[in-house]
């Protein structure tokens, strides 16, 4: 690099250690003239290299900027990113590039490993059970949440592994990073780990295993056969060499049997080395502290390079170089079946597509992948402008794929969506979802039709434009707005993917160019910038004509070779998966004999024993918890409105202020005064001002006085509210698609639903809508959509035909997805069948709900679609009124002291009086339970899954501020934290991949759950015996568990309003749910004060009563060929249990 580009030691305070600084850059959202408009654009300045320097400013208010710097070290060439942020969180993403071909260079010849023995993924588990310094199991979790985070987290991508960490502040990630560090370059990889974590044997002949377990519950998953199909299409192996594009790196169920440690070991040799290793690290930090800890690390990875001098001579197939950059792609082959050639209609006539069987009773519907090698890594352009086009082809219900496959009232499916990733060489894929089985060989023709109408190449029937230009640039515009909201939300989150992409595949200074000359510093720092920065692309885009978008449709669509895959849903396969893995686990038991089975079994014991040993208090209390003054709340307050008979009533919410003055705030609450007019608010409204370029506007619908009925149309008027034609304020009626543009021309996003902002509270309907805030008038804007879609859109019979076609299509997904099936059963056991939308919504109840409007839309009966049309607009009048309605509106209220008016003049329908509305303040008052007390169970039988759910349920009726919910909450933390009880005797026993318990203050209950058991009923079993040995005093609290849970529970509180908007909104639901305002703020104090016997207490109250058979609801989904173990096995522990085959799953809940 150049000289000036190295900084010493003394300047960072690194200890005599010599950092590179790589570049300085900001992200920097600001506002710019542009055509005479205010437009929020993000840029990203670009200076030369320069000296490193821990000094930067920060802009602030609305000007959100993150100050970055990148680092590599000489010594290590250990890479590092630092991104400076006021965010209440600090993250940390710890990536490797990981490569799954077989051997280093993914040749044949030396290949030590198969692609599919999902190496990444197992040693991204056994990366968390120890390291060198540090080597007991749980310890780096158990750490984890003693520094205010929710434990450690990780993925495996097909060319990467990322270990990630969030913290409430950085004091407690900084605190941890070279602790990670250690667990991550210098793992312990132990026999008895890998025994419990990746397979093993049980006593009984069953393989087992936490990683297994997870790829049981997946490897076998309609879009995972698919995906794998289209993949080793587009990367096909060759006699010579294996493709890590196309390789399982989660690892097949056959290859975990068969895999040893020691594999593991060497892949963690060949690429686990600090020369392949990113640090990024995120949040409200200052650079010194950073490099501080840093140098730990550095001085970690050199003392054990030391210890580990031994013979250095690569073995064959070891890794050479960066991964990936060396392996050479094979083309696709023309003659395998899937691979289709360039669009050509009579030779395209003759491919035939790839078809996998997927395990399902219900054979109506199946999936389908297209899919196209895309360009190269470096061509970013087309990357960003293809991703762009893909927008335009099949984001709204008014895009050209939409309408033929989806929005129209003979649709052959019900989801179009497309997907990419970028490699050396990327792809660019299609998913066409829930399809009619009869109808997909339509589906390649007509796609072909579409796209090469779109390019020019085809006449339309109806003389559309070939490509539509303007919808183009709105297609950008919304995307640049996505990017800037997202910039402004989680900063980290839109420049993490370009970094990592950037470390995998970006120039390095020193390497060789194509035309032999040498990569410079400035060059390396180039790339970074291309693909952290997409503004640039999205700019150049906007001045883009039609030749150049049909251009590449045709490069990179129409002229390619594509991949076809059919997913067919199968009973068939459904049954030989079941029965032939129960007959292969008989066999294997009787291969290995009951000798070897009681060794295996005494095996699995000792390895349990040994990673559920006690780590030392003085290593889990080695970290000072953080100090939770510390972190940085986001400043906001909340203004309520009330309706009074000759005004609007306006008042400051007290405890909702935070970071205000309240100068500042009267100043801004006697402005909204003035700006009101002396008319009534016939609603109560809730006005949250937050520092942010964006308003978000939401209105509440109460639904407590719809009808039974009623009820089953909600899902329903929620699929059309977007999608209807209107006439708009100056008497002028658009079409749907018209609508659709100009709504997606205006937003940022749109959304509605049952629940309130997210699901909670399901009595409740929600519509909001978020928009630029340009000169204040984003509050209007937002309101103005809201009045048009409940007030000036009119329901179709055309628009209702193609919701009730897509809505069914919907439904047989969700049967074959264990956790629907299991929370949907339960909500039948819980809730009053008439009154509840939880239960009236669900695919039970709605599946012959639509299945008799698909009938009579099948059989031409007009005047049945129209009674549907006269019910939705019934349900509309009914829905939309001032007195079910609570505005809510996030935005910077200084823009807008005419607030009050927008909003009573946009949620009222007529200049005639709207009656009051009331002020809903705990929706569990209104929960609509069933009069049943516990005592009963469900079991359904599922041919599409291979492992068994659970859900548990107890009538706790706890108020929010009662005096023992703070040390539920601390003990539910305790037992389901990362490395707690629950967890390793759960999870760490291969039990069960994931668990849960929640208290939920909205409807009263705390559920348990079960999710991908190996066997349900030793899951179960293992969970009341952890509880009830808390609870009989066998098994003790410990103080420094108790303090981690209460640390590990305060980041949970803390994330949960940790940017602009979710603060607003976690505010605005606070008043539903009968919390004030403050309510988080009041339980992070009370936590701190929970004692070990009020745990204790808790548990005995609430904890053990959830595994009584009279006191709880129970509901599993499980494999159909299990039905009758899990049957026996519960009626045995006192539930009164109901079995339920899948084909009887309507009959015994819809009537």
């Amino acid at each position: 690099m150049a000289p000036q580009s190295i900084t010493t030691a003394s300047k960072l305070g690194l200890s005599g250690t010599e950092w590179v600084c790589a570049h300085r850059w900001r992200l920097t959202t600001m506002i710019s003239q542009s055509l005479g408009n205010n437009k929020l654009l993000t840029t990203i300045s670009h200076p030369k290299i320069v000296t490193a320097s821990p000094q930067f400013s920060i802009i602030g208010g609305e000007n959100k900027s993150a100050a970055v710097q990148a680092y590599r070290s000489p010594r290590t060439n250990l890479r590092a990113l630092v991104v400076q942020t006021d965010e209440p969180l600090c993250s940390l993403h710890i990536a490797l590039a990981t490569e799954s071909n077989g051997g280093g260079d993914g040749s044949t010849q030396h290949a030590w490993h198969h692609p599919d023995d999902g190496l990444p993924h197992c040693l991204e588990h056994l990366v968390f059970l120890g390291s060198q310094n540090y080597p007991h199991k749980g310890v780096l979790d158990k750490l984890a949440n003693r520094c205010l985070a929710d434990g450690t987290n990780a993925w495996t991508a097909t060319d990467h592994t990322c270990y990630t960490l969030s913290t409430a502040g950085s004091e407690g990630a900084l605190n941890l990073l070279p602790i990670y560090a250690d667990h991550i370059l210098f793992p312990t990889i132990t026999d008895s780990g890998f025994k419990t974590e990746i397979h093993h044997i049980t006593g009984k002949g069953e393989d087992k295993g936490v990683v297994y377990c997870e790829m049981q519950g997946r490897e076998n998953d309609e879009g995972s056969l698919v995906d794998r199909a289209a993949m080793d299409l587009l990367y096909p192996d060759t006699a010579e060499r294996k493709s890590g594009y196309s390789a399982e790196t989660g690892g097949k169920m056959t290859n975990l049997r068969t895999l040893t440690v020691d594999t593991i070991r060497r892949y963690h040799k060949e690429y686990y080395s600090a020369d392949n290793c990113l640090l990024i690290f995120s949040g409200n930090v200052e650079f010194d502290d950073f490099f501080e800890k840093l140098d730990e690390v550095e001085a970690l990875v050199l003392k054990r390079n030391v210890i580990a001098n031994d013979d250095k001579t690569p073995a064959a197939g070891s890794r050479v170089g960066r991964p990936f950059l060396s392996t050479t792609l094979p083309s696709m082959d023309a003659s395998t079946e899937g691979v289709f050639p360039p669009f050509d209609p009579k030779k395209c006539a003759d491919s035939k597509p790839k078809k996998v069987t997927f395990p399902s009773e219900d054979e109506s519907l199946g999936t389908i992948s297209l899919a196209w090698r895309g360009p190269k890594y470096e061509e970013r352009e087309q990357w960003n402008h293809l991703t762009l086009l893909w927008s335009y082809l099949s984001d709204s219900a008014a895009s050209p794929l939409q309408l033929a496959f989806v929005e129209n009232d003979n649709p052959i499916a019900g989801g179009v969506g497309p997907s990419h990733d970028i490699h050396t060489e990327g792809y660019l894929q299609l998913w066409l979802q829930e399809v009619a089985i009869e109808r997909m060989d339509e589906c390649i023709p007509l796609f072909h039709k579409v796209v090469a109408h779109e390019a020019g190449l085809e006449a339309s029937n109806n003389g559309d434009l070939a490509f539509d230009i303007e919808r183009m640039r709105t297609v950008i515009k919304r995307n640049q707005r996505r990017l800037l909201e997202m910039a402004e939300r989680r900063p980290t989150r839109v420049i993490v993917d370009g970094v990592i992409r950037n470390f995998m595949y970006g120039p390095r200074a020193g390497e060789e160019k194509s035309d032999g000359s040498i990569l410079t510093a400035q060059d390396e720092m180039d790339g970074l910038f291309a693909d952290v920065d997409s503004i640039p692309y999205l700019e150049s885009a906007l001045v883009k004509d039609v030749s150049y978008w049909q251009d590449l449709l045709k490069d990179f669509i129409l002229n390619r070779q594509m991949a076809a895959v059919y997913g067919v849903p199968s009973a068939l396969r459904a049954v030989e998966i079941q029965t032939g893995d129960e007959k292969r686990e008989h066999q294997q038991a009787l291969d290995l004999g009951q000798e070897r089975l009681d060794e295996l079994s005494k095996d699995l014991k000792n390895a349990m024993e040994e990673n559920e040993k006690d780590i030392p208090d003085e290593v889990l209390s080695s970290l000072p918890i953080p100090d939770l003054e510390k972190v940085k709340a986001i400043p906001l307050f909340n203004i309520r409105l009330s309706p009074f008979d000759d005004s609007a009533e306006l008042a400051v919410v007290p405890e909702s202020v935070r970071g205000f003055e309240q100068a500042e705030t009267d100043k801004i609450l006697d402005a909204l005064k003035e700006g009101a007019s002396s008319s009534s608010a016939p609603f109560y409204g809730d006005l949250t001002h937050i520092d942010s370029a964006f308003s978000f506007a939401s209105v509440g619908v109460d639904t407590s006085s719809l009808s039974q009925e009623q009820r089953l149309y909600l899902p329903l008027l929620d699929e059309v509210l977007f999608k209807l034609p209107a006439t708009l304020e100056n008497g002028e009626v658009v079409s749907k698609d018209a609508f659709i543009n100009m709504l997606q021309e205006d937003t940022v996003s749109f959304s509605s639903g049952v629940g309130l902002l997210g699901g909670n509270i399901p009595q409740m309907f929600y519509v909001s809508f978020q928009v630029e805030n340009d000169d204040g008038k984003g509050p209007q804007k937002a309101m103005q959509w809201t009045h048009r879609v409940l007030y000036r859109t009119k329901i179709t019979n055309e628009s209702v035909k193609t919701a009730v076609q897509k809505l069914a299509s919907e439904i047989p997904p969700q049967i074959r997805h264990g956790p629907s099936v299991v929370s949907t059963v339960m909500s039948e056991c819980l809730y009053d069948r008439c009154k509840a939308n939880v239960v009236r919504c669900n695919f039970l109840h709605q599946k012959p709900f639509l299945s008799l409007a698909q009938e009579k839309i099948a059989a031409g009966d007009t005047q049945f679609i129209d009674d549907m049309v006269n019910e939705l607009q019934s349900l509309r009048e009914e829905l939309f009124q001032t007195t079910n309605m609570h505005p809510f509106v996030a935005s910077n209220l200084r823009k807008s002291p005419d607030l009050v008016d927008t909003l009573v003049s946009h949620l009222s329908k007529s200049n005639l009086p709207d009656p009051k509305g009331r002020m809903i303040t705990n929706v569990q008052a209104s929960s609509v339970l069933s009069t049943a007390t516990g005592g009963k169970g469900v079991v359904a039988g599922l041919s599409g899954i291979e492992s068994g759910f659970l859900n548990l349920v107890l009538r706790a009726n706890l108020q929010p501020y009662d005096t023992k919910r703070a040390a539920l909450s601390v003990a539910i933390e305790y037992l389901t934290s990362l490395e707690g009880p629950f967890w390793v005797k759960l999870r760490g026993a291969g039990l069960t991949y994931s668990y849960s318990i929640v208290d939920s203050s909205d409807s009263g209950l705390i559920k348990f759950s079960l999710s991908k058991c190996g066997d349900t009923a030793l899951a179960y079993e293992a969970a009341a015996k952890i509880v009830s040995d808390f609870a009989s005093g066998s098994t003790a609290v410990s103080a420094i568990g108790l303090e981690n849970a209460k640390a590990s529970l305060a980041y949970s509180l803390i994330a949960g309003a940790s940017s602009k908007l979710t603060a607003a909104i976690n505010s605005f639901v606070c008043t539903f749910k009968g919390e004030k305002m403050d309510y988080n703020k009041m339980m992070l104090s009370e936590i701190q004060n929970v004692s070990e016997s009020a745990v204790l207490e808790a548990i005995k109250l609430y904890l053990v009563p959830i595994f009584q058979p009279d006191k709880t609801q129970l509901a599993i989904a499980c494999p159909a060929s299990k039905i009758d173990k899990n049957v026996d096995y519960f009626t045995s522990r006192g539930w009164e249990m109901k079995r339920v085959a899948e084909e009887h799953l309507f009959t015994a809940f819809s009537n």
